[in-house]
Order: structure tokens, then sequence, then C-alpha cells
């Protein structure tokens, strides 16, 4: 019986080997082909995308440049008249507000929309019902003064709507009720939305992301804060790899052409280089990792990955959509909600827009019926949508704040780079986001005075260059400062803030 028995562990172990070894040959012949086909779509869509209509490229992740975003906006605006008038009732701002201390920006940010920037889009607010529970009556009459005071801006534009929280049970971090913003998807009764943390500051309206590509339904800023100048670097290497030009003014020339001629143009926005996205350079491998259907022996510890850069969730231009919205409150909030250090956008690149996942289901897709692929996300410049104040003060992140769609420089003319200095890409941003760790938000301070930037000779290299970056990054406080006034009790300046009591 013993020897029968190991005859039969014997066999079983062969039978193991053997599914072992088919299962490595045939992912070795899927990669393989799969690495071939990716070949060819990157030469096809390379050569043969001028003549190209209803088929877009499904390998790559696309960037949309400033230039390109606002030539879509005027002809937009050119096909407007008094007999076909924009409906803005279909388009909307959004804040959402779980924090006494965070309402007088809401208010900052829908002044300047519709007092200073003129926005006709409707201005949403998402409030905690938690906020009109307290039992410190002070706080409750804080709440509705300065609620009275959105309101009072425009009561039809205005809507406010109160929510429930989502919180993280166990986490005390001051992100516990972060997932609350995604409840934005959810409000289908806007053709599209953006979407706006309110601790930061606006310098202009942004009209214009409401008429991206009617496909879209997703676009954001990347963490370019992740990046170094290496990364920067040797993302320029892969796009010349690629036998592509890192000139961008070559692709929004080209761009505005086609615009201008009503034709298609995703095929022809620069791509996000895939150093940034992917693990590794074997394009195929990647595919079939980010696939459900992969093998465990493949890839284990690589579904949930991200890579170098993500998409930021402090600025987000969505349409919002039923289907969405509930696969993030029954599928991803629950497998989230109680894991330590994962908020909102943690679910948003793994869950729902994981740069790796998305490529591989555009290419699964595409592989079964070319036209039923159509592209659904783009990538927003953070040099017009989203840059941390944090950055403001660190040289080595200025060369990448200058050349916001990654891969690619802004060049003249006459082949030299645009330099920008820090004052023109600030002045540039309409979207700048408070955070400048281990400094707090600037409502935690009574005055400016106290978060002041101030330069130390002893310990700077460059006096006249720090002091230079700290001028720029004083006067977007200093406005802060100025517009907070708004909230104060009688308008005056010396009641200029909503504290939490």
């Amino acid at each position: 019986m013993r020897l029968v028995s190991r005859r039969r562990l014997k066999g079983l172990a062969l039978v193991a080997f053997a599914l072992i070894g088919i299962t490595i040959f045939v992912r070795i012949l899927m990669e393989f082909q799969l690495e071939r086909e990716v070949s060819f779509y990157k030469k096809f869509f390379r050569l043969k995308k001028d003549g190209l209509h209803g088929v877009y490229n499904p390998i790559d992740i696309k960037q949309i440049p400033k230039q390109t975003i606002d030539d879509l906006y005027r002809a937009k605006m050119e096909t407007v008249s008094a007999s076909k008038p924009i409906d803005w009732s279909k388009y909307a701002y959004v804040n959402y507000v779980t924090e006494p201390n965070y309402l007088c920006n809401t208010l900052i940010m829908f002044h300047a929309l519709i007092k200073k920037f003129g926005t006709k889009a409707k201005l949403e607010l998402l409030i905690s019902n938690e906020l009109f529970k307290s039992e410190i009556q002070s706080r409750n009459e804080q709440v509705q003064r300065i609620l009275k005071k959105i309101r009072e801006l425009d009561s039809e534009q205005i809507v406010i709507k109160e929510v429930q929280n989502i919180v993280k049970p166990t986490d005390q971090s001051p992100w516990n009720e972060s997932l609350t913003k995604l409840l934005v998807f959810g409000l289908t009764e806007y053709e599209r939305i953006i979407y706006l943390d309110n601790d930061a500051i606006l310098q202009d309206k942004m009209d214009e992301l409401f008429f991206l590509p009617n496909d879209i339904t997703f676009a954001a800023p990347l963490t370019y804060w992740f990046m170094s100048e290496k990364d920067l670097e040797k993302t320029y290497k892969e796009v010349q790899h690629d036998k592509m030009s890192i000139n961008l003014n070559k692709y929004t020339k080209q761009l505005s052409n086609r615009i201008r001629n009503g034709k298609e143009i995703y095929n022809h926005l620069p791509a996000l280089p895939q150093s940034l996205y992917l693990n590794s350079d074997r394009v195929a491998k990647e595919i079939l990792d980010s696939t459900s259907s992969a093998s465990p022996l493949f890839d284990a510890d690589s579904l949930k990955k991200v890579g170098k850069v993500k998409f930021a969730s402090n600025l987000m231009v969505i349409k919002p959509s039923q289907e969405t919205y509930d696969y993030i409150i029954n599928d991803c909030l629950p497998r989230i909600v109680n894991k330590k250090e994962k908020y909102d956008m943690d679910l948003i690149n793994e869950e729902l827009y994981n740069l790796r996942h998305v490529v591989s289901r555009q290419v699964t897709l595409f592989r079964k019926l070319r036209s039923a692929f159509k592209p659904s996300i783009l990538v927003l410049p953070f040099g017009t949508y989203g840059i941390l104040t944090g950055s403001i003060r660190k040289p080595q992140e200025h060369m990448i704040m200058r050349n916001d769609i990654l891969g690619y420089k802004n060049i003249d003319d006459e082949g030299n780079e645009i330099q920008k200095s820090i004052e023109e890409v600030v002045l540039n941003n309409k979207y700048i986001h408070f955070s400048d760790f281990p400094l707090g938000k600037p409502w935690a301070y009574s005055s400016f005075d106290q978060l002041k930037c101030r330069v130390d000779p002893a310990s700077s290299k460059d006096v006249a260059a720090d002091q230079k970056n700290c001028d720029v990054w004083n006067s977007i406080y200093e406005s802060y400062f100025t517009q907070r006034m708004v909230c104060s009790k009688d308008d005056s300046p010396k009641a200029s803030e909503i504290q939490a009591a």
C-alpha cells in the first residue's frame, strides 16, 4: 500500500509539474503574441492616425494640453447662438464639506466663480448632515450664517444638498471622511461636473473643462510631486525612442488645425510615457498581469500596484454615471473602508482608474472589436489645473511644473525651450492646492504673519532665488487671507474666518 501511495504521489507531482509547465508555456506564448500586437499598434497609429476615424489607439493614456482644451472651448462657443444656447444647468462645479472650518472655503470659491469670474454653471455644495447636529450652539450659528451667505450669492445658481458622511470607523486621521467626496460620481442630474477640493485657491473659472470630448467620462491632473527631474529626463528619452517628437508645439499646432476642421483629435494627443505607470518596459506582460484572468503565478502581488504617477483627486472632471456610482458604493467602498491608510485617492487609482488596468481594458476591448473601444479618460495639465503651494518653495520641482505634459517640452519655432519663471507658472495656474506639510491649512492661523515665508540667509544656498520663491508663495496666502474676509460676520476684515468651535 505504501508503494502504491508513493507512486500516486509521484504521479500527482508529475501532473502538477506538467500543468505548471503548460501554464508557463501558454503564458510565454500569450505574452509573445501580445507584444507583437502592441508593436504593430504603435507603428500603425503613428503612421496612419491622420486617416483614421472612429478607431482609437488602445495602448496609450493620452494627455491633453491647455491650448487644445482652449481650442475645443473656443470651437464650442462659436457654435452657440441665440437659437442654440448652452444649457448651463447641465454643468456644475461641486464642493463637499464635512467640517465647519472648511465651509468658508466653499463660500470663497463660489463667490469668486460667480462674482469675479462670471461662470453660469451650477455651483453645488454637498454638506454633511452632521454639521446640523452639533450640541454647541455657536457652531450651529456659524454654519447657518455661512450657508446663508452662500445662498445669497445666487439662489438659482447655488444648490445645497445634505449628505451622509462616509466615515472610516477606526481611522483618526484628518482624511477619515474624505471618501464622502465619492458621492459626486452619483450626481447624474448633470452632464458633466468639475469637482474641487475647497482647501485651495481659485484664480479663474474652468468652464472649458465642461466641453472636453464627449466620450471622456473622467479627467484629472497627475500627482507630479512624486516625480524627480531624473524621472522627467527619462520620459523624454522614452518618447524619442518611440520615434515621436518631444516638441509639444508640433502637437498643439496639428491639434488646432484638426479642431478648426472638425476632425477627431484623440489619436493626435501626446501620450503619457508608459514608464510613469507601468512597472516594466514589457507592455504585454503588464497588460496580462493586470487582467483578472491572469495566472496568480504571475500577478499575485501586482493587481493593485500603481505607477510612479497617478491621478490627483483634488480636481476631477466627471461624467456622473449611476453604473459607476453603484460600483463605488456596493463594491469599492466595502473593500477599502476598513483598510488602514486607504482614502479617496487610493480608491480612485486602485479600483476605478488604475492606469495599468485602463490600458489592459482598452486593449482587450479593441482586440474583440476595434470600433467598440472609445477612449474615456484623459490626463489634464497640472500646470493649469493643479499645482501644490509646497512645490513653489521646492526649486527641484520647478522644471516639472514648467513642462506639465510629461515627456514633452514647450519649444518655440526656433527650437529653443521656452523658459517659464515660477511667477509665470503660478500666474497661469487656475487651481492651487494648499499643501505645505508640516504647516497647517491657512485658516488654522489667525493672521498671515504667522505663516509668512521668510528666508534665512544663514541656511540659504541662494538667497535671491529663495526670496523670489518666498514672495510668490506669500502672494498666494496673502490673497487667501484677503478673500476670506467675505466670510466675516459683519463683512469687515476683523472677523474674517469661520472657525470650528
